[in-house]
């Protein structure tokens, strides 16, 4: 039944779906449209298996890299990856293993995989995990599935190369692996990737006898197009679609300081992974188009970048904090979850499963040197050192791509040469939370300094559409604003800082599938409180960021729709449990509002 439903959806191939699921074999080779030759053969005896189990890849071990490194260095691996996802994009979407059923799991079209319709608890959601303390763990095995049929189909072209091609182009097949995406490097990664920007690629494919042949295919990484039409109630289009202005967006400086901290010393692996999950769904809506909806993101490509990268870091989180992992939390339901209850390390990360046909739990996925059960490893995160030394050398890691400017004024104590990262600056962010449930569909909190129209920071909340969502953790997303205080040449100190916010302001706005956002008044939400919060954070190239004297500074939100008050709690947020600054008096309650 559960393969019946998949067709369902897929109306323009419900003929073919049928006959395969009755024994019906189509011919061995099909050619795409880009007229790369796919074979079909053996999907469609794989038309309705038990389950596809997720083991990762067993011969050996190899690094993920991102996706700049493997084009610029490892061109015939990059090559074998390409053409190797053009072709999983050009499987019939009715096959369990196609393009579009994998991403279907994340969100729509809201149908088993691979379960029976009776095991579904929630049918308007998908089965991806947010808000929830199984975020981390159960994206590892959902990037691992579309890693194995990647690499699978990779293999499987080059063995059609002969001669010196062959020679060439196998061992390139073999060493394919998903590439990551660092939004938040310091380098050419901080923007997006202009290989993620070609709607169409050079690639070097098999030709006649074996031989290569270049040709130029629809870049699988710019877009996937769907083959066949949407249903009427499809929130998708012929093709996946981004932000005009996605090009522009410098997600390093936006994202590299809040990255850096999340690794903090104190966090335990819940407050980090609450951190991650909040930088991460800031990314999303910076990408905007289909990755600004939870139901859609999978299905563009750079969706498995963005979570490759994601997964990069939790790894390089547990080798830094070894012995910390998921901790009970309130569950956030999905599609394969009732409400109610708690979520764990042993909780089923549905529909993932082993050879075993047991789920894949968190438990199975705690260690850092996990990842390499499943075939792959990071730069980051290396094989064949000893927990210790791995330790040492991923906190070193951290330091050296997200640590702060070892050159600017703004630090105490800052220490002479550019070896060694300065010892302590006071970090200033802006701090927002709230109920989950408050919003309906991914939101833009954009803040602004007076009547000045430049914008100063952004707030990126990553919703469901449809809300049904609800439970787990509050929203508490962190966004930085030190350069800015930095760029404006304001000292960090509280004395000097919190005069120049008094005049925040805020916007928020609804995220519109059209592509018009929707301002929204801020007394919409009434569970938002907004904060301002510095926190001094000591920085040493060998040790991770410590987070002390965390201060919540009411002066820039008294008075104003949605800010904290001061007779309000302090939030304690993901970090150390703060105190209200009074060391400046807040403004009378009659102040600006939004």
């Amino acid at each position: 039944m559960a393969a019946i439903k998949r067709l369902l959806a897929q109306p323009a191939i419900l003929l073919v779906g049928l006959l395969s699921l009755v024994g019906f074999q189509a011919n061995a080779a099909a050619v795409g449209s880009n007229g790369v030759e796919h074979d079909y053969s053996q999907m469609s005896k794989r038309q309705t298996p038990s389950f596809t189990p997720i083991e990762g890849i067993k011969n050996k071990v190899v690094e993920r890299r991102s996706i700049t490194t493997l084009q610029s260095t490892y061109p015939d691996i990059f090559n074998m990856f390409v053409l190797a996802w053009r072709n999983i994009q050009l499987r019939r979407e009715n096959l369990d293993t196609s393009y579009y059923q994998v991403a279907g799991i994340h969100g729509y079209p809201h149908i088993p995989w691979q379960y029976p319709a009776s095991a579904t608890k929630n049918p308007g959601l998908g089965y991806c995990t947010h808000g929830s303390a199984l975020f981390l763990t159960w994206h590892r095995p959902y990037v691992s599935l579309m890693e194995k049929l990647i690499h699978d189909e990779a293999v499987a072209i080059a063995k059609n190369f002969t001669g010196a091609a062959a020679t060439r182009y196998q061992p390139a097949a073999d060493n394919v692996r998903q590439p990551y995406w660092d939004w938040a490097s310091k380098g050419t990664e901080a923007k997006i990737p202009s290989v993620l920007q070609q709607p169409s690629i050079t690639v070097t494919k098999p030709g006649s006898g074996g031989a290569p042949t270049t040709t130029s295919i629809p870049n699988p990484l710019y877009a996937y197009r769907f083959l066949n039409p949407q249903p009427a109630d499809s929130p998708l289009g012929a093709t996946t679609t981004r932000s005009s202005n996605v090009g522009s967006v410098d997600f390093g400086a936006r994202y590299r300081q809040g990255t850096y901290t999340s690794f903090a010393a104190s966090n335990s692996y819940n407050q980090y992974q609450s951190q991650a999950e909040g930088i991460h769904g800031g990314v999303h809506v910076d990408v905007g188009g289909d990755m600004t909806f939870i139901d859609q993101s999978a299905f563009d490509p750079v969706f498995w970048l963005h979570h490759c990268n994601v997964d990069r870091l939790a790894a390089m989180y547990q080798a830094s904090h070894p012995g910390k992992y998921v901790t009970p939390e309130n569950r956030s339901p999905t599609f394969a979850l009732a409400s109610g209850g708690t979520d764990d390390i042993n909780t089923p990360l549905y529909p993932f499963r082993r050879a075993t046909s047991v789920e894949w739990k968190s438990d199975q996925l705690k260690t850092a040197e996990s990842i390499f059960a499943l075939g792959y490893s990071y730069p980051e995160v290396p094989q064949g050192r000893s927990q210790a030394d791995l330790k040492t050398f991923t906190t070193g890691r951290i330091n050296a791509l997200y640590g702060p400017n070892t050159r600017v004024a703004s630090f105490q104590g800052a220490r002479s040469g550019a070896a060694a990262l300065p010892e302590a600056r006071r970090e200033w962010s802006i701090n927002v939370l709230a109920t989950p449930s408050d919003f309906v569909g991914s939101h833009i909190i954009r803040f602004f300094l007076g009547t000045s129209t430049d914008q100063i920071a952004q707030a990126n909340i990553f919703r469901d559409t449809n809300n049904q969502a609800v439970g787990g953790k509050d929203l508490n997303i962190t966004v930085p604003i030190t350069s800015t205080l930095v760029d404006e040449g304001v000292s960090l100190q509280p004395e000097q800082a919190v005069p120049s916010l008094k005049d925040l302001r805020w916007t928020v706005e609804k995220v519109e599938k059209s592509g018009s956002n929707t301002i929204v008044p801020a007394s919409n939400f009434p569970s938002l409180k907004i904060a301002v919060n510095s926190a001094i954070v000591n920085n040493n190239a060998n040790q991770l960021p410590e987070v002390t004297n965390v201060l919540t500074h009411v002066t820039p939100t008294a008075g104003k729709t949605g800010g904290l008050q001061p007779n309000d709690p302090a939030p304690v947020g993901n970090k150390a449990p703060a105190n209200l600054d009074s060391s400046v008096a807040p403004p009378a309650a009659s102040g600006a509002s939004n």
